[in-house]
């Protein structure tokens, strides 16, 4: 950092919490392993006109990371009248109205192009936002969703006897950044990955495994820096810095809290973070919170990451953890301090650097 930087200037003076990173964690039950739910119509609409969709539901909102795949098995009934794509494509609309507030859906995965366009397109029109998943080796389908500029991600059947061809059917059909905008999910034929296929699967930035494997998202706290005296009623600046050193997004949809806590009075807030820029790599987050009035004295400072179903997301630090919050410090309410800094960055750029004077031409001599 060089003598001009941010970190080197500061109108106030701050804490900087740089917490330990621990090892990459073991337990893949938020993220990285994926579990199949099948069903057929036959299941869901026993008799024409009745639909069984609870079971669906409640499947879907035990399991951690839900892959939904429906199957067109026709049902008995279906003899008695003269209908079969438009029957499905019904059935397809039920479901995905039924499962509309699901939020901790993987993906569904689409039928083949055996199937009528308006089977598709059903999918297509009842799922979003949940995300959409295409087999890698069906080339007419993903060649249809490009020409129709729909979102989606994959299903990648792979294993080390055929790993080369899909590399080569990623680069043919030019989805090098298709997990830019959803889920790669392997579907692996193995046992064990195999030395190429892991190393493939972060090439492929692959979120989702049947089986377990190091990947998906990673988040780590590299530093948080947070004034050491607030006002209640002030604002509170936080700059966080945060990686993800995962192989994938998080694509299902989560929220960043902040807590404040002094004894058994506690205070929560939401902040507003982008999570479209939670992608592998560094991330940076900036945010002036406003306070409510506040004690005086001491307060703890702790944050969290939650899934929009409230389920915790793991960060890898190495921090005292409980409901999902990291303990990271302390911070003082002053009621005689000046500053309420509700307008700490208005002199300069909380990204990085404070602008500085341009600098004078040389006298001529």
């Amino acid at each position: 950092m060089g003598k001009y930087s941010f970190d080197n200037y500061c109108s106030y003076e701050t804490y900087k919490i740089r917490p330990r990173s621990l090892p990459d964690s073991s337990d893949h039950s938020i993220r990285g392993t994926y579990r199949l739910l099948e069903y057929t119509w036959e299941e869901l609409e026993p008799e024409r006109g009745r639909f069984c969709l609870d079971r669906i539901s409640e499947d879907l909102k035990k399991e951690k990371n839900p892959v939904l795949k429906i199957i067109l098995k026709a049902p008995a009934w279906l003899a008695e009248v003269n209908y079969d794509q438009e029957g499905f494509s019904h059935l397809i609309r039920r479901v995905g109205s039924a499962i509309a507030q699901i939020h901790n859906i993987v993906g569904v995965i689409l039928p083949s192009t055996n199937s009528t366009i308006r089977v598709i397109d059903a999918y297509i029109d009842s799922f979003q936002p949940i995300s959409l998943l295409a087999k890698l080796e069906d080339e007419a389908l993903i060649t249809y969703l490009k020409d129709k500029k729909v979102t989606f991600g994959l299903v990648v059947h792979c294993g080390e006897d055929n790993w080369i061809d899909c590399c080569e059917r990623f680069a043919n059909l030019g989805l090098q950044n298709i997990w830019e905008q959803g889920p790669v999910v392997l579907e692996i034929e193995d046992k064990e990955p195999g030395i190429n296929l892991r190393r493939e699967s972060t090439r492929w930035h692959a979120a989702f495994a049947n089986i377990p494997m190091e990947i998906g998202f990673s988040f780590a706290l590299r530093r948080l820096t947070y004034p050491k005296k607030i006002i209640g009623g002030g604002g509170l600046p936080l700059r966080f810095w945060f990686v993800n050193t995962g192989s994938a997004p998080c694509y299902q949809e989560f929220y960043m809290m902040l807590r404040l806590s002094q004894g058994a009075t506690v205070q929560e807030f939401r902040l507003n973070i982008d999570t479209n820029q939670w992608v592998p790599g560094d991330i940076v987050h900036n945010e002036i919170l406003t306070l409510p009035e506040l004690t005086e004295g001491n307060h703890q400072v702790s944050i969290g990451l939650f899934r929009s179903d409230g389920n915790p997301i793991p960060l890898r630090i190495e921090a005292k953890q409980e409901n999902g919050y990291y303990e990271l410090g302390s911070i003082d309410v002053d009621p005689g301090l000046e500053n309420n800094l509700l307008h700490a960055w208005d002199d300069f750029y909380p990204d990085g650097y404070y602008p500085l004077e341009d600098p004078q031409a040389p006298k001529e001599s």
